[in-house]
C-alpha cells in the first residue's frame, strides 16, 4: 500500500463530487423556496424563453378581456338610456293620438306642450348618456369606441352610435324634433291632420331607436362571447406556462432527500479520507 501525504487522491475526489452534491441541493431549495423549475435562464435558456412569451400573452389577455368589459359597459349604457327614450316615445305616441281624436284646438296644444317637454327629456337624455367622459350620442356626428379585445396587434372592435339628439318645441305652437342618424323626425299635434300624420313618424321614430337599441346589443354579444373565449385561452396559456415554469414538487422533493443524503455521506467520506494521511505518522514512530 503507498502512503503519500502531498497530494491525496481520495480527498480530493470526494471533496469535488461533494461540491456538486452541494451545488444540487441548492438548487433543490431554491427551487422548493420558489415553487419554479426555472429561476433564472440558466436553468432551461429554452423552457424560460417559451415561459415568458405565454405569460405576456396570458397577461396581455386579461387586460384584452378587461378592455372588452369596458365595451359591454358601453353597451350597456346605451341601452339603459335608449330604452327611457323607447318608454318616452309610448307616451309621446299615446299625446299624439289623443290629438288626433280632437278638434279642439287649444287640447291639441296643451298636448304638444307636455309633448315638447317629453322630447326635451329625450334631448337631456341623449347629451348626459356618456363613458368616461366621452358623450355616447352627439347631434354633431357618430361616436365610435374602439375596443382593443386581444393580446395581439389589429384585434379591435369598434362600437358605433348614430347621431341622436332632440329638439323640443318652446310652446303648444311650435313642434319638437328628433335626429336619429340622418333622419329628423317632426312631432306637431298642433291640429288633428298633423296629429294624424305624427303617430306614423313615433312609430318611424319608435322603430329607429330600436334599431340603434339592436345594434349595442349586437356588440354587447359579440364582446360577451369574445371576453368568454379570451378566458378560456388566458387559463389554457396560463397552464401552458405553469407546466414549463413550475417545479413538480414530489420529484423535487425525492431529489433534494438523495442530494442530502449524499451531502452527509460525502462529508462523512471527506472526513474519512482525510483520515488516511495520518497512517504515514505510525511509519515515523
Amino acid at each position: 500500500m503507498a502512503l503519500k501525504i502531498n497530494y491525496n487522491f481520495q480527498s480530493d475526489f470526494t471533496h469535488a463530487n461533494l461540491l456538486k452534491t452541494e451545488h444540487n441541493l441548492n438548487k433543490n431549495l431554491e427551487r422548493l423556496a420558489t415553487g419554479h423549475r426555472i429561476n433564472r435562464a440558466a436553468d432551461d435558456a429554452a423552457g424560460l424563453f417559451i415561459a415568458d412569451q405565454l405569460k405576456t400573452y396570458a397577461v396581455s389577455l386579461d387586460q384584452g378581456t378587461r378592455n372588452a368589459q369596458d365595451g359591454v359597459s358601453i353597451a350597456q349604457i346605451a341601452q339603459g338610456s335608449l330604452g327611457e327614450i323607447y318608454n318616452i316615445l309610448n307616451d309621446v305616441k299615446a299625446k299624439s293620438i289623443q290629438a288626433a281624436n280632437t278638434v279642439d284646438s287649444d287640447s291639441q296644444k296643451a298636448l304638444q306642450q307636455d309633448i315638447n317637454k317629453l322630447v326635451d327629456a329625450i334631448g337631456k337624455i341623449l347629451s348626459d348618456t356618456e363613458f368616461n367622459g366621452t358623450n355616447l350620442f352627439t347631434k354633431g356626428g357618430k361616436t365610435t369606441f374602439t375596443i382593443h379585445y386581444g393580446g395581439r396587434k389589429d384585434q379591435n372592435l369598434e362600437i358605433t352610435s348614430s347621431t341622436a339628439a332632440a329638439t323640443a318645441g318652446s310652446d303648444g305652437d311650435t313642434a319638437s324634433t328628433v335626429l336619429i342618424g340622418t333622419t329628423t323626425y317632426t312631432i306637431d299635434v298642433t291640429s288633428t291632420t298633423k296629429a294624424n300624420d305624427t303617430i306614423k313618424i313615433v312609430d318611424d321614430l319608435i322603430k329607429a331607436v330600436d334599431n340603434e337599441a339592436a345594434k349595442f346589443g349586437s356588440a354587447q354579444i359579440e364582446l360577451e362571447k369574445i371576453i368568454s373565449n379570451n378566458e378560456t385561452a388566458r387559463v389554457n396559456t396560463s397552464d401552458a406556462e405553469g407546466r414549463i415554469r413550475n417545479v413538480d414538487f414530489a420529484k423535487e422533493m425525492a431529489e433534494f432527500t438523495k442530494n442530502n443524503i449524499l451531502m452527509q455521506s460525502g462529508t462523512s467520506m471527506l472526513a474519512q479520507a482525510n483520515q488516511q494521511s495520518q497512517l504515514v505518522l505510525q511509519l515515523l514512530r
